[in-house]
């Protein structure tokens, strides 16, 4: 196990996390423009950091499994996922960049993206605090609030 959740340092990042996801909430609710650009990094960093480790250190991805809230899902990491996980892990992190590009350019593709975004933190729920959650259903409804939004936030690119 790679991740060691009685380790400070883990606590911490929890908490950072979640601080986050109560950040993204409430600036996509007041001011979707900064939340825009806030997702645009989160996402952008999190498309660089997994395509980095997917190919640096794969085998960190099935830690997940000790996180898992279900026992079908902790089978799934610790089997056909263990085995493949470049083959998930790199197009979710294309994902990601591309939900990046999408906020970036607001209008319809930050909808698109929104929606996206709203799938992946659905998607990562059930790895509970290996997800950090409850920042990812912080950070879903913000991508919400942004999917709402999004006509009022048009680039030049997008219009």
């Amino acid at each position: 196990m790679q991740i060691v959740y009685d380790d400070s340092t883990f606590w911490i990042a929890y908490g950072v996390s979640n601080a986050g996801g109560a950040i993204l909430a409430l600036t996509a609710a007041r001011w979707p423009k900064v939340s825009r650009y806030l997702f645009t990094a989160l996402f952008g960093w999190a498309c660089w950091f997994n395509i980095s480790t997917a190919l640096d250190t794969p085998e960190v991805y099935a830690d997940y499994a000790y996180f898992a809230v279900f026992p079908f899902l902790v089978d799934f990491i610790d089997g056909w996922f263990a085995s493949n996980t470049l083959t998930v892990i790199i197009p979710v992190a294309i994902g990601q960049g591309l939900i990046a590009i999408g906020m970036m350019l607001g209008g319809r593709w930050q909808r698109f993206a929104a929606i996206g975004a709203m799938t992946f933190f659905v998607a990562v729920m059930p790895l509970g605090i290996g997800s950090a959650f409850p920042a990812t259903l912080l950070m879903g409804i913000g991508a919400y609030f942004l999917m709402k939004d999004a006509a009022t936030q048009r680039t030049p690119i997008a219009q």
